[in-house]
């Protein structure tokens, strides 16, 4: 375990030395802010016309009209910056030459590999909590369904759990960083669409993408549903994309 901490440690003095996180988090929260005010400004003028006309509002919630569309932004938008954030984790490492120390140190590889993965994580729940302001403010003016927002948020991070695996994995193949970043979008974007309605012309197959696909068990605890399956899922990623990851540098090792 201190074999462990002491990779986080390391990682995480690299993010805080380095643009990427700065960028990624400043990139974030600036298109997640205009998105925000423009739901927030749609939302208080749809209200005000739906009382005007007589029509009911009850279910026309802040939660599910606001933060779900929020929360579904995000997992949208870390589609393409999750990348940024994985993409030196080992890439660099092997540009450097650090990487042949790092094997032969008294480290293991799944030392090495968890310490990286824990700390990018670390980096991506921090990004994704300073949004809490938001259910925050509504709340202050409205009524707020918090489990309905514990979903959401628990569904963000099992997601940005899988987005941060497969970006590592993509890291681990390759010792360019934009080579590795490219390859991570593209197995992201692909496991993304493969649950929004691409599917195969059989509808078996259709199916059983979507059921392993990052995309519907993400959506289903947008909309506050929490299944033991969705979470399975979700879980599932980052222990086969470490897996995978650890033959990567184990064959390279050889």
């Amino acid at each position: 375990m201190q074999q462990i901490i002491h990779v986080v440690r390391k990682e995480l003095r690299q993010y805080v030395y380095s643009p990427i996180a700065y960028i990624t988090a400043g990139v974030f929260h600036a298109i997640l802010g205009f998105f925000f005010y423009n739901s927030l400004v749609t939302y208080s003028r749809n209200v005000v016309a739906m009382s005007g006309k007589g029509l009911p509002t009850e279910a026309f919630t802040p939660t599910t009209i606001i933060m779900q569309s929020m929360w579904f932004s995000m997992g949208t938008i870390f589609l393409l910056l999750t990348p940024l954030i994985t993409m030196r984790l080992v890439a660099e490492e092997k540009r450097a030459g650090t990487m042949e120390l790092l094997l032969t140190s008294p480290l293991s590889l799944a030392d090495i590999l968890l310490g990286k993965y824990i700390a990018a994580m670390v980096v991506y729940a921090t990004i994704i909590l300073m949004t809490l302001y938001m259910p925050v403010a509504l709340g202050i003016f409205s009524q707020v369904n918090w489990a309905h927002v514990a979903a959401g948020y628990a569904g963000l991070l099992l997601l940005g759990g899988a987005m941060v695996a497969v970006g590592l994995f993509a890291s681990t193949v390759t010792e360019k960083q934009v080579v590795a970043a490219v390859i991570s979008i593209g197995i992201l974007v692909m496991l993304w669409f493969i649950g929004g309605g691409i599917g195969a012309a059989n509808l078996r197959v259709t199916s059983f993408l979507r059921d392993i696909s990052l995309y519907a068990p993400f959506e289903n605890m947008t909309r506050g549903l929490l299944d033991m399956r969705d979470i399975v899922v979700l879980v599932s990623y980052p222990v086969f994309m470490l897996f995978l990851s650890h033959r990567a540098l184990e064959s390279g090792r050889w």
